[in-house]
């Protein structure tokens, strides 16, 4: 798993489902592909497949989620 970092957090009204929705719907990945979830107060943190991480990070940066545009990239501080 390869984790990733969302620039939204609690503060935008974020849940693990509008994350989950938006990166499968986006993306077109299966939620299987999805794991942790840690949601902070202005930013998240999302396990996805290795396979898939860089394809969920260009969707992502196309994309909004509950109307906002978001900051997508590999959380370099984490290693699996």
């Amino acid at each position: 798993m390869s984790r990733l970092f969302f620039s939204i957090g609690k503060a935008a009204g974020i849940r693990p489902q509008d994350l989950v929705g938006a990166i499968a719907n986006e993306s077109g990945i299966e939620s299987k592909q999805i794991g942790a979830i840690a949601i902070g107060d202005r930013h998240s943190f999302v396990e996805v497949a290795t396979d898939v991480a860089d394809q969920v990070i260009a969707k992502m940066r196309e994309s909004k989620i509950r109307g906002r545009a978001v900051q997508v990239d590999h959380d370099r501080s984490f290693s699996r």
